[in-house]
């Protein structure tokens, strides 16, 4: 009984493991390719990426060229209360 508490989680957890690879070999042997069980055993495809010219930077300047005021929401309610 002992044996069963030990193995028994290796068991449950190598099963789908081996079962998978069992699969994978078996599509490999009948002529199968890139099926994508395991894809760890092909090539990643890969991206070009165009280069692409650099965006015209904005044009800040240090003095605001807009002055803004910030009206108050709640100038009655200021006006009454002082």
């Amino acid at each position: 009984m002992n044996f069963f508490n030990e193995f028994g989680l290796l068991v449950a957890v190598s099963l789908p493991v081996v079962v998978i690879v069992g699969m994978q070999v078996f599509l490999f042997i009948t002529g199968e390719r890139g099926s994508g069980l395991i894809p760890g055993l092909s090539k990643y495809p890969s991206i070009e990426f165009k280069k692409l010219a650099a965006a015209p930077q904005p044009v800040v300047s240090e003095v605001p060229t807009i002055l803004i005021t910030i009206k108050s929401s709640n100038d009655e309610e200021e006006r009454l209360a002082a």
